[in-house]
């Protein structure tokens, strides 16, 4: 009875655990601050759960609680685990875009979800090609118009996802961007069974991308790499061919964060 008894208070723990880690999640996605009842119907947990745990990351200062609105958001304990991890995980990635960026002669990006946009952390230019793009380091755009924002947002857990798309609103960028959200829905669903997302100038005119996921050991989406060149270079012909290597790639990165992470 004792060994089930703890047996029991190790599962329940590990599922307080996945359950605090969701509501971090879904807070990381938002643009504003969320009440309860907001966090309950976005993760599917109990109300009274969601306050309790909510309760534990404000002590610990992963959540701050905002006592005029009764709403929570990140807490700054948090900016500098990000801090942290950009400054090991920088290493790690740039020999994958380096690959990348020499097998295609195309320009090679790692961007992550922050928010409703994606963030562009790393890239790798071809020598001697100066064209500057919005993919450039610290750009963010939003994930409807991308390569890399549909990767990042087709991977995410369907509520969530939603959820992400509830505060978009889906602005247009250009003729091409895609701004009804039951066809973008279902290119998500595309990208998910595919494994990679294309962009032919969705984002900017003149453009195209191919994106692949970088995925952590549970399948969980931890970033996307890219490629994005002229639409006269990295023409749908080519794109095509490109797909087998940015997924090799990407896996293969996928790989090497992980056992950087143990």
């Amino acid at each position: 009875m004792r060994r089930q008894n703890r047996s029991t208070a190790r599962l329940d723990k590990v599922q307080s655990v996945e359950r605090a880690l969701a509501i971090l999640d879904l807070l990381s996605r938002s643009e504003r601050e969320l009440g309860v009842g907001e966090i309950s119907a976005a993760t599917e947990l109990p109300g009274a759960t969601v306050h309790r745990l909510l309760k534990s990351l404000v002590a610990s200062g992963y959540v701050r609680h905002n006592h005029s609105t009764r709403k929570y958001g990140l807490g700054l304990h948090l900016l500098g685990l990000a801090a942290a991890t950009r400054e090991w995980v920088g290493p790690v990635i740039l020999p994958f875009l380096s690959e990348l960026m020499e097998l295609s002669q195309e320009t090679a990006n790692f961007a992550i979800l922050e928010q409703n946009s994606a963030l562009y952390m790393e890239q790798v230019p071809p020598p001697g090609r100066l064209l500057r793009m919005f993919s450039e380091p610290g750009n963010r755009v939003p994930l409807h118009t991308a390569a890399t924002g549909k990767v990042l947002l087709s991977y995410q857990r369907r509520r969530l996802m939603y959820f992400i798309l509830d505060q978009a609103r889906l602005p247009r960028q250009t003729a091409n961007t895609i701004t009804d959200r039951s066809v973008l829905v279902a290119e998500l669903r595309q990208v998910r069974r595919q494994g990679f997302a294309t962009d032919f100038g969705e984002q900017e005119v003149g453009v195209h991308c191919l994106a692949a996921p970088v995925l952590s050991s549970d399948g969980q989406i931890t970033g996307a790499v890219s490629l994005s060149g002229p639409s006269t270079r990295l023409s749908r012909q080519r794109v095509a061919k490109l797909i087998p290597d940015i997924k090799r790639v990407s896996s293969a990165l996928s790989g090497a964060i992980n056992s950087s992470s143990q």
